[in-house]
């Protein structure tokens, strides 16, 4: 008999195809499943680099799978928080509900929350996994790989050098060569 730890039930993940399948459930829309697969893809090969840690490989794959579940409900900046809701509702493990709410440009923090309508709190990736999906998902235009500075030039010039987006690229960048640093 194997024995679990406590705090390893925390990460109890359903696998890919149960993800898969309530994404449809949930009607998240085809274009964004086909997004979701290609950052899986991205996140998993970014994880698998790392060689100076450890990485729940799986958390990553079922996190970036569902990291846009929210858009089952809304494309605003509170996807994020309604796909953290969704996650908590249904019985997830917390560490996949902050997947969702970190992951937007390059975490927000309190302030670039409030101006984005978010509750003011520090939407920040904080732990590996959500750092690998943050930066998956930004090297993604849809299902199109971009470099970092394609990404950020699509918007900036769909919303401008915003002080937003500003902080993002930087947080983004940082992100980057942390994961960089530990391959």
């Amino acid at each position: 008999m194997v024995k679990v730890k406590e705090e390893d039930l925390s990460l109890i993940l359903p696998d890919r195809e149960f993800t898969l399948d309530l994404l449809r459930k949930l009607k998240v829309p085809y274009s964004v499943r086909r997004h979701s697969i290609k950052v899986a893809e991205k996140a998993v090969e970014i994880a698998n680099k790392i060689k100076k840690t450890k990485v729940n490989i799986n958390l990553v794959e079922i996190g970036a799978l569902l990291h846009d579940v929210g858009r089952s409900k809304t494309h605003g900046f509170n996807h994020a928080l309604i796909g953290g809701k969704i996650l908590r509702a249904r019985g997830f493990p917390e560490e996949l509900a902050r997947i969702c709410e970190t992951h937007i440009l390059g975490g927000l923090d309190k302030e670039d929350a409030q101006l984005v309508g978010l509750p003011a709190k520090d939407y920040i990736p904080l732990t590996l996994e959500e750092k690998i999906i943050c930066l998956a998902d930004k090297h993604l235009s849809g299902r199109r790989p971009v470099s970092l500075k394609n990404r950020f030039d699509i918007w900036f010039n769909k919303y401008g050098r915003t002080k937003i987006l500003m902080k993002a690229t930087k947080r983004v960048e940082k992100i980057q060569k942390e994961i960089e640093s530990l391959m």
